[in-house]
């Protein structure tokens, strides 16, 4: 495994794609740790107000490279994928202090909520636009609908 301190937070996340694709589920699993481990150092030195370098992302699901609709993550499962990453990984420096700490804890009801409050808010994103737009959009909206109903049913 690299030495993860001296990789930019973009490339964590690729790291972490990476691990997804591992066909080795231990080693994977190790690997995923010790990446998870670098990101709450950063995150705790990040919401701390120390200075850190931010990664370049609109938000966290874009950090995560979670994107969707006919440009984006087609496959249910490799969107569930990272969902599960969204809510159990320590969230990256992005955006501003208060925007991190408002994902809340990983595996905590915060976190999930926070992420089906993000959902939900695409899916009516879209439902407030022209209909040229939401026909354009949906293939995204499906997508976001089955997440929504994917994240609803795990435990947390």
């Amino acid at each position: 495994m690299p030495n993860l301190q001296d990789k930019t937070n973009e490339q964590l996340m690729t790291l972490l794609h990476n691990i997804m694709r591992h066909s080795n589920e231990d080693r994977a699993r190790i690997a995923k740790k010790k990446l998870y481990t670098e990101w709450h150092k950063r995150n705790k030195a990040f919401t701390s107000g120390r200075a850190t370098s931010v990664m370049a992302a609109e938000g966290v699901l874009s950090a995560f490279r979670y994107h969707v609709g006919d440009g984006g993550v087609t496959d249910d499962k490799k969107r569930q994928q990272i969902l599960d990453h969204v809510l159990e990984a320590p969230i990256p420096p992005i955006v501003s202090e208060d925007y991190t700490k408002k994902w809340g804890a990983p595996n905590s009801h915060a976190r999930k909520k926070t992420l089906l409050r993000t959902l939900h808010g695409f899916i009516s994103g879209v439902n407030h636009r022209g209909e040229y737009s939401r026909d354009r959009l949906g293939r995204a909206k499906s997508h976001w609908q089955q997440d929504i109903a994917y994240v609803t049913a795990l435990a947390m």
